[in-house]
């Protein structure tokens, strides 16, 4: 299932790469990323206050399915973040020092 959602989120973000302009395509994903994480906190939040035995219940197993399904898709958009933002993330962690810093 992982592999068909990377496969699906690769095959989005090249299209809207060559359909949208750069800043579009940052606030869209940025945010889907952002909506992802946020689902995938409800989706541990709630697993986290109803859990009252070690056995999983019925009405639990759909939060499971979420947390699964989110937190795969969380991964995918990370890695999407990542190439977007990859030019301000080596100059983070390559640009010299300031000197003036202790």
């Amino acid at each position: 299932m992982e592999t068909y959602l990377f496969i699906t989120l690769i095959f989005v973000y090249i299209l809207t790469a060559f359909m949208l302009p750069k800043n579009i395509l940052k606030r869209i994903w940025t945010i889907a990323y952002i909506l992802s994480f946020i689902i995938t906190s409800i989706s541990i939040f709630y697993i986290k206050l109803y859990a009252t035995d070690t056995l999983m219940k019925v009405g639990e197993l759909n939060w499971y399915y979420i947390l699964y399904v989110f937190g795969s898709i969380s991964i995918i958009l990370g890695l999407i973040m990542l190439w977007l933002y990859k030019k301000p993330l080596i100059n983070l962690f390559i640009t010299p020092k300031d000197n003036n810093l202790p």
